[in-house]
């Protein structure tokens, strides 16, 4: 694999001595810390079934508009290879890059006071890249509610066939839950075209983002930057809080208030909470099809999110009247 590493690092630098080290992250994609002339990058060989000419292209146009803006974070920035473009088509097709390296570590979602923070930069985000041009030409990425299309070995009759025979143990109760919640959203009479549209981000969770001083600083993987409901960006990073804070009231309130300083919504995109919930879990469970069918070992990250769908939809239905007080006092 380090041969592939070298052929990429040779559309960058001159000769020169250079040494690669393994990173904690990076399932999607093939990632490596480069050290070289006393600085340090990260260089990425990215999965061939997910990732475009288009969506490196888009990835790098967002990263730039948001490095060009006053935020609180950062975002890496793509470099330019020696012939002026910010990817490499390796020999055997795949598509590289490499992006400047940032400092920081795993914030924490601790108390009050960190979820807030939280909130904050989610909100941040999503206003800043709301400016992102949206003119028909440009390449848009895959919405999560195209949820048959997140992966390109994930159709549905791709899908069909791994619940007619799913590969690892699920419990019952969980294939059941997700035929339900997967028949409830294809048959819902709400029209998903009436809402906000923008970019978003999809995986505004804590493990893309880096901390300096009890500060969130940077911001990570882009891989699943595209068009969706502006209010999807919310609504990924606020039942990720419900599962980090294990359903704590308080700090999903310290989240929205952080959240509310930077952006606002509609009671319109308030009531289709349950809704997008629903799509961004199981778009996310297809994900994980199609990488299973493309060789990849899937069993504990989607039993893992099954379990977290399950869980999140039954809280929401638990707390549904204060979570709607809590979000209309805030949101609107």
């Amino acid at each position: 694999m380090n041969c592939k590493f070298d052929e990429v690092i040779q559309h960058y630098f001159e000769d020169t001595e250079y040494t690669l080290r393994a990173v904690p992250f990076g399932l999607t994609n093939s990632t490596k810390v480069l050290e070289i002339n006393g600085q340090r990058f990260v260089v990425r060989i990215y999965n061939r079934h997910i990732k475009t000419i288009e969506g490196i292209e888009l990835e790098s146009q967002v990263t730039a508009l948001l490095a060009g803006a006053h935020t609180s974070f950062q975002v890496p920035n793509f470099l330019n290879t020696r012939e002026g473009e910010k990817y490499v088509v390796l020999r055997d097709g795949s598509l590289a890059a490499i992006t400047t390296f940032l400092e920081g570590k795993l914030p924490q979602l601790s108390d009050l006071e960190r979820a807030k923070k939280f909130g904050s930069l989610v909100g941040e985000f999503s206003s800043e890249i709301s400016v992102f041009p949206m003119e028909k030409n440009v390449y848009r990425g895959t919405s999560f509610t195209k949820m048959y299309e997140i992966h390109p070995l994930a159709n549905r009759q791709s899908i069909r066939a791994f619940f007619a025979s799913i590969p690892f143990e699920i419990s019952e109760e969980l294939f059941t839950f997700y035929q339900t919640m997967i028949t409830d959203m294809e048959n819902s009479n709400l029209d998903l075209e009436v809402l906000p549209q923008q970019f978003v981000h999809h995986d505004l969770l804590i493990y893309n983002l880096l901390a300096q001083l009890d500060e969130i600083t940077g911001v990570l993987d882009f891989d699943f930057i595209g068009m969706d409901a502006a209010f999807m960006e919310v609504v990924i990073s606020f039942n990720h809080m419900i599962q980090e804070s294990g359903g704590s009231l308080e700090m999903m309130e310290a989240f929205l208030q952080g959240y509310s300083v930077k952006r606002k919504h509609s009671a319109l995109e308030i009531s289709y909470l349950p809704l997008l919930t629903q799509i961004y879990f199981i778009a996310v469970l297809h994900f994980y099809i199609g990488q299973y069918y493309a060789g990849a070992t899937i069993e504990y990250n989607f039993a893992y999110m099954l379990n977290q769908f399950e869980r999140n939809m039954n809280w929401l239905e638990k707390h549904d009247s204060k979570v709607k007080q809590l979000l209309h006092k805030y949101l609107v």
